[in-house]
């Protein structure tokens, strides 16, 4: 939650800061309110939303460290920061498919709402669909932690796949990736692909396409709890607006962390005093 709370203030890009090196597809970027359209060459930021449209074949984006992670269709998901102690570049799968890969000796961290799982000097690849996640240590070890409350860690050798299969499953780990998964998974996700980090050297602008509607921002105001608390903050001032009110208010049992910025208290209109 202390990660996830840092997402509240996105950092400004800097130097240091991933790259989108590679898009063959549809790939939206929601940040300050807007949405843009990705390309190769932009610069992204702590707290940024990503999400990829049904046909797209490849998303990667890398850090200067040399981890990359490559994106499915169909994916949601947000930059995390590095904070305190946590230096692993990485980012918050809401829902889809990633493959994180990390040099030898870096490291690299996936959350999500089911598992999180991370490695150094490996490969992993983690599907998230709904309350269902299945991890696959496609090289080196890697770590995943069931987000069940009590659920130990697991640990994967190469070429193991751990799989929950849904909200209070146990869960199974299987020697080799199953065959639903193989069928399942982005193939562009079986290619090794090259660093191109260094290729870069302007930033390119993402190109704005509007404001940001209460669609696109709906599955983040009702996400799990410490991102809804994230959102509620970050995008309080677009409660003002008629389109995002109305959506916010029809959806208030799903985020109840906005019911007192859509009603504060004290400003309800007093009755007139009687003489």
């Amino acid at each position: 939650a202390a990660l996830l709370a840092g997402c509240a203030v996105a950092a400004g890009a800097a130097p240091h800061a991933p790259l989108v090196t590679m898009l063959d597809g549809d790939a939206t970027l929601l940040r300050d309110g807007a949405r843009f359209a990705l390309a190769e060459g932009v610069r992204l930021q702590a707290g940024d939303l990503l999400a990829t449209g049904p046909g797209l074949r490849l998303l990667r984006v890398e850090f200067p460290g040399g981890v990359g992670i490559a994106f499915g269709p169909d994916s949601r998901a947000m930059l995390t920061p590095a904070l305190g102690d946590d230096m692993r570049a990485g980012v918050y799968l809401q829902t889809g498919w990633v493959k994180l890969v990390a040099p030898s000796g870096v490291s690299g961290a996936i959350r999500s709402p089911v598992a999180d799982t991370d490695t150094t000097g490996g490969s992993l690849i983690l599907s998230v669909q709904g309350e269902a996640a299945q991890a696959f240590a496609e090289s080196g070890p890697s770590r995943v932690q069931p987000r069940a409350p009590g659920a130990p860690a697991q640990s994967l050798k190469s070429g193991e796949m751990l799989a929950i299969a849904g909200a209070g499953a146990k869960p199974s780990v299987a020697r080799g990736a199953s065959p639903a998964f193989v069928q399942a998974m982005p193939r562009t996700f079986m290619d090794s692909l090259p660093a191109r980090f260094a290729a870069f050297s302007a930033d390119v602008a993402p190109h704005r396409l509007g404001q940001m509607s209460y669609a696109d921002a709906q599955p983040w105001i009702d996400a799990e709890a410490p991102l809804r608390r994230v959102f509620a903050e970050r995008w309080r001032r677009l409660a003002a607006l008629p389109q995002f009110r109305s959506g916010l208010v029809g959806g208030l049992k799903a985020h109840p962390e906005w019911t007192p910025i859509l009603y504060p208290p004290g400003r309800v209109p007093q009755a007139a005093p009687s003489h």
